[in-house]
């Protein structure tokens, strides 16, 4: 996702699950099989270029190591905390994993209700 009104959809419509170092958001698509978009929001308030590339850098192969269950049907927007700094990759993993597990269950339950 490139565009401003892309990710304010995401975070208003969508559920929303907080961990420790991230803010994962997902809103479902209309048409399940559509092709998924990613977006990653790195505050200037973290720190200094380099560090919110690291930082976004990190999540996005996070994503590609554990993101299989997100490959189709949704639109999400990871916010990173200013605790991720300090953050290892193993933490930031971990954290990502937990939040990704109770978006996908809000997003399955939110299906459920509508169908």
């Amino acid at each position: 996702m490139t565009r401003a009104f892309q990710f304010a959809r995401v975070r208003n419509e969508g559920p929303s699950v907080a961990g420790r170092l991230i803010v994962l958001s997902a809103a479902p698509l209309a048409d399940p099989e559509e092709p998924s978009k990613f977006g990653i929001i790195c505050t200037k308030k973290i720190g200094c270029a380099v560090v919110r590339n690291k930082l976004r850098r990190r999540v996005r192969e996070i994503l590609r190591a554990h993101g299989e269950p997100f490959q189709q049907g949704v639109h999400m927007v990871c916010v990173l905390r200013w605790r991720a700094v300090e953050a290892s990759y193993s933490d930031l993993e971990r954290d990502w994993q937990k939040a990704a597990r109770k978006l996908k269950l809000q997003l399955l339950s939110g299906q459920q209700d509508t169908a």
